[in-house]
């Protein structure tokens, strides 16, 4: 778990069926929290 003003890594997400997103795109120098949630787009 990451603390408050710890750096991360610009890393590639998905943020929807077919919708890939860098966070630093998503962040843009704000706070965030941020889940992953496996298979949410899935049929499974």
């Amino acid at each position: 778990m990451l603390g408050a003003g710890d750096q991360i890594a610009d890393a590639s997400v998905w943020t929807g069926p077919h919708e890939r997103r860098n966070l630093s795109e998503l962040l843009d120098g704000g706070r965030a929290l941020i889940v992953f949630y496996l298979f949410d787009w899935s049929s499974t």
